[in-house]
Order: structure tokens, then sequence, then C-alpha cells
């Protein structure tokens, strides 16, 4: 490699362990904030134009040598260059927003919430006026402070224009290989294709939560109940975290599988102000040093969300030690989430069910097609993120994207969101690309392992044989080329869609 690039791969590591102790510490409740610009001053070189220009040369003298190994090295190394460009010129946009949410105030009834609180109660919250109202606290604040968080979005189309692109899906395209235009045109497909199963369970889930709730059109449906229905709070007695944690951990017991991964995934599960409400994983070092950081909750979400995050951390717990760096520690995010998607989808398995819940027949039944719903809800909300991240990250920030944001969400949720989250519900370098393709590929994942390992694979000691092949492999395949292996064709996001819909229609 060039000198750039080799000062770039001997600090690799160093640079992504700290950054994942900082996202810990933060996300753990451990620091009040996450100090990236700094980071970037101690790692000038990895958010230096300069070194992303020296990047393109040495990947063209890798392709003339048709060197496959060396081309993906660098391909991942560049992409990491292109996104710490970003993230550099989003620092300080992005410690406005981190202080502005440490001082927010939002209204509920005779006390006020952080904006993190907020977001983590709606949907627990049981009372819909009461969610109304933090609905609409949150929305206003995060309304009132578009600045900062335009600010920080508008961070890409400064990438772009710096490292010499036309805009930014046309740098991430570039650097990914991603072709999010033809993916937002599978996407509205999906819409099309689950739009009818969708409604119809939605206007069921909706009753459940309170009997004259109506979904959009003609009803007055918003955005906080539909998150209060798909925590379907009315199964809460089946999904006790007393019951649902050690189930788990039986599963993997009786997969043979330590649930620690032999030390290297530190569980960090204590109660703690300031934690994240939803369970994530810090790679600090990968294979040996994975955190899984989750706060005690109960509940049939809080069951999937612990399963897909088990899934982050034994996919990157198995990672080959002596594989390069940037293979261990970069790769196609896709991947990894299709890992988590895999795990998180036992919450369709009548078997597993029934083993680890100890969940009667008729349960089983209504757990499995309210776990196909929320999945269905998740599917469509990023479908239609992605044609809206695709204008947002294009257009830039200014407030007429709010408009543009709830038609999206309205379209896809039939409910109505607040305009305020137009900023706020965004994910960075265009990650709903790498969500959408995930959940195509796992549908391919899942299919293989039940035609290979049959519909007990989950505790079949073979497919976790294999599985922990593919583990291995860490950034060497992307989500196409393993999509091909286990298939023979091509990820294709229909079909997720459509594999609910079937469920939804049993």
């Amino acid at each position: 490699m060039d000198r750039p690039l080799h000062t770039v791969r001997s600090r690799l590591e160093d640079f992504l362990a700290e950054l994942a102790t900082l996202q810990y510490r933060y996300g753990a409740g451990l620091a009040p904030g996450l100090p990236v610009a700094s980071l970037h001053a101690s790692f000038p070189e990895l958010s230096a134009p300069e070194t992303f220009a020296a990047a393109n040369e040495a990947l063209a003298k890798a392709r003339l040598r048709e060197d496959a190994l060396a081309v993906r090295r660098i391909t991942l190394v560049r992409e990491l260059i292109a996104t710490q460009v970003e993230e550099s010129l989003a620092a300080r946009a992005g410690d406005a927003v981190i202080a502005a949410e440490a001082t927010s105030h939002i209204p509920a009834d005779d006390q006020t919430l952080s904006l993190s609180q907020a977001l983590a109660q709606i949907p627990r919250e049981q009372h819909r006026a009461r969610r109304a109202l933090l609905e609409s606290g949150a929305g206003n604040f995060l309304w009132e402070h578009r600045g900062a968080y335009g600010d920080r979005r508008d961070a890409a189309l400064q990438a772009a224009e710096l490292l010499g692109f036309a805009n930014y899906p046309a740098l991430r395209q570039d650097v990914t290989g991603i072709d999010a235009g033809k993916l937002a045109e599978a996407a509205e497909e999906t819409l099309r294709r689950t739009e009818d199963a969708y409604r119809d369970v939605l206007g069921y889930v909706l009753r459940k939560l309170e009997p004259n709730l109506q979904a959009l059109p003609g009803g007055e449906a918003r955005r906080h109940d539909v998150q209060a229905a798909l925590r379907a709070p009315w199964m809460d007695a089946h999904f006790r975290r007393e019951d649902t944690v050690p189930a788990v951990m039986r599963w993997l017991s009786d997969w043979g599988l330590r649930p620690d991964a032999g030390g290297r995934i530190r569980l960090d599960d204590e109660a703690r102000p300031g934690k994240a409400s939803r369970p994530f994983v810090a790679a600090v070092r990968v294979p040996d040093e994975i955190r899984l950081v989750l706060q005690p909750r109960s509940g049939m979400d809080a069951l999937g969300d612990l399963l897909h995050e088990l899934g982050h951390a034994w996919h990157l717990a198995h990672v080959d030690e002596d594989a390069p760096t940037e293979l261990r520690r970069l790769g196609d995010a896709s991947v990894t989430e299709a890992y988590a998607a895999t795990f998180e989808r036992l919450l369709l398995s009548p078997p597993w069910l029934k083993r680890y819940l100890n969940l009667p027949s008729g349960t089983v039944k209504d757990v499995i097609r309210l776990a196909a719903f929320q999945a269905l809800a998740v599917l469509r909300r990023h479908c239609a993120k992605l044609s809206y991240e695709l204008s947002l990250s294009t257009k830039g920030a200014s407030a007429d994207r709010a408009d543009e944001y709830a038609d999206g969400q309205r379209r896809a949720l039939f409910a109505q969101p607040h305009p305020g989250f137009f900023l706020h519900d965004v994910d960075s370098q265009l990650y709903v690309t790498r969500y959408l393709r995930a959940w195509a590929l796992e549908t391919r994942l899942t299919a293989h392992l039940l035609e290979r390992f049959n519909e007990d694979f989950w505790r079949n000691p073979a497919a976790f044989t294999w599985l922990k092949a593919q583990f291995a492999r860490g950034g060497a395949v992307d989500a196409e080329g393993l999509a091909t292996e286990v298939s023979g064709t091509p990820l294709a996001l229909p079909e997720a869609g459509a594999r609910l819909v079937a469920i939804l229609n049993q």
C-alpha cells in the first residue's frame, strides 16, 4: 500500500477500539458526552481528503494487478475514510446536538423528562393522552433545535463536495458499491406489495390498544399509537424479563454455547441512569472484547432486541482473529445486521417459542403473527425512509424536507407522524440501505438454515458450525456475495416483505 494507507492500517485497530470505547461509555451511561472531535484530532489521517485520494490510487493499482484480497482491503479502508471525513465535518454539530439533548426538558404532565427519556417512554406509555403529550413535546423540541440537527445532516453534502462527488448518494455508491436508487425502487415495490396485509393487522393491533382507534386515512392514529401497538403490551405477561433472559441462556446452552463466548462477550446489564433504553453492542476489540449493553426490560419487543444484539455479539466474537485488521474490523454492515436479524427472527419459530418460553399453541400463533407484523412495520418504515433520506442528502436539511418525511412515514405506517422528527429519524451514511439489504439477506439465510438443518436448526450443533464459519470471514464477503452463495441468486428486497405477508396471511 502507499504510505498514507500504511499509516492508516497501522493505527486502524487503535482508532476503532477508542471509538467503540467512547460509544460504549456514552451509551452505557458512564460518560456525559461523546468526544469524537478529540479522537479525530488524534488520528488526523483517517479524516483527511488526501488519504482518500491515496486510497483511490492504491485501489486502481490493486485492480490492475487483479489482486482480489488487496482490492477488498483497500475498498473497506476507503469507505472508512470517507465516513470519517464526514464525521469530522459533523463533529461540532454532533456536540451541539448532544449538549441540547442533555439539557432538554420535555413536559410530561407534572414532571419533565429528557429527550431520550421521553422517546423511550412513548412506546411504553399506556395512556394515549400522555403519549401524545410526550410525542408533541419531543417533536417540538427537535423542531426548535433543527439547526444543529440540520448542520449534522448537511455535513454529508460537504463531505461529498470535498471528496469530489456530484452529490452524497454518488459518494456512498462509489465507496460501498450499493446502488441506493435501485434499492429505492425495490423499496417502493415492497411497500406496494405489503400494504394490504399491513393495514389489516394494523387495524387489529390498534383496536387491542384502544377499542375505537383507527388507522389513516379514515381514523386518527398517530405514530405514537403504532409504536405502542408494536410493543404488544397485552402480551407482557408471557415475556417477563425474569423468564425471557434465562430462556435465552438455556437456548444458547442447548446449542452447546457459552453465553459469554468464552469470555469474549462482556455483558453490561446493570440498571443505570443515562443508559440507552435499547440494547447495543460495542466492538472494542474484535474478536476478543465485545460489549453487550442492555437495560433490564420486559416485553416481547425487549426479547426481540436481546436476540438481535446477541446476533451481533456472536458474529463479532467469532471473526477469525488472524484475519487482516480490515477484514476483522470493517465490512458490509448488511451482513452483521442480517446475522442479528436471523437471531431475532427466532420469534417466528413455533418450536423455539414452545421449547424455551413454554407457550401454549394458541399463544404461539398470536406471538408469531405479532412478531411478523412488528418486522413488517419496521421494514415499511425503512422503505419509506430510504427515498426520503436520498432526497435529504441531495437537497439539504431545509425545513421543506419535513413535509417529505411526514408524507413518506404517513404512507408507510398509515399513522400521522410529527414532522419535527424529520432530522432525528435519519440513519447516518445512508445506513438505511444496510438495514434493507440485511433483511433481504436474512430471508435467504433463514431459508438456507431451515432447508439444510431443519426447523430446529437453532439447537443443531452442525448449524452453528456452519454459522461460525460464516462469522469467521468478517468483512471478506458482502451481502450480495453471501446471498448468491447460499441461494444462487442476488438479493431481492420484496422477498423479505413477501415472507412476512405469508406469515400474516396464515
